[in-house]
């Protein structure tokens, strides 16, 4: 499995993933698939892209070689927690866009509106279960070792 720690390999996959879904919900998705499915298609692709950065991209202090927990979806607790609370904002625009849409609501977001809760449930609920543990850390003498002394001759 590719694992990045760089944050510039971390953006240029980011950059390849935005262009490809640019891509694929303008062109190849519309011309395959109807309009409902064309979404439908599109936000799996997404969630596909989302989930890969995860099990991909690594914090400075993660090791590289095992596979990360499944439940942790950042290195760190406050990363979660933003990129929770923007997911919660794309999921409050979806459900606005449902709601004041004069199409039909099946097409108009409704599955974006269920894409963005579940990333925002997982972001969320891994930074909690990342704030709860303690980091690890070598454990701490109570007195620290004297350096050793050499004896005095007189």
């Amino acid at each position: 499995m590719l694992r990045l720690r760089k944050t510039r390999w971390k953006i240029a996959y980011i950059a390849v993933g935005v262009g490809l879904s640019a891509v694929i919900n303008g062109v190849v998705v519309p011309g395959l698939l109807g309009e409902p499915s064309s979404a439908v298609a599109s936000n799996v692709f997404f969630a596909l892209f989302v989930f890969g950065g995860v099990r991909s991209f690594r914090g400075s202090d993660e090791p590289v070689k095992p596979p990360r927990a499944w439940l942790r979806m950042t290195a760190r607790p406050r990363a979660g927690f933003v990129l929770g609370g923007l997911c919660v904002l794309f999921f409050i625009s979806s459900i606005f866009s449902v709601a004041f849409s004069a199409s039909d609501p099946a097409s108009a977001g409704v599955d974006d509106a269920l894409v963005n809760a579940l990333l925002a449930f997982l972001y969320i609920r891994s930074s909690i279960r990342l704030h709860r543990t303690p980091p690890k850390t070598e454990p701490q003498r109570a007195v620290p070792s004297l350096p050793p002394w050499k004896p005095l001759k007189l």
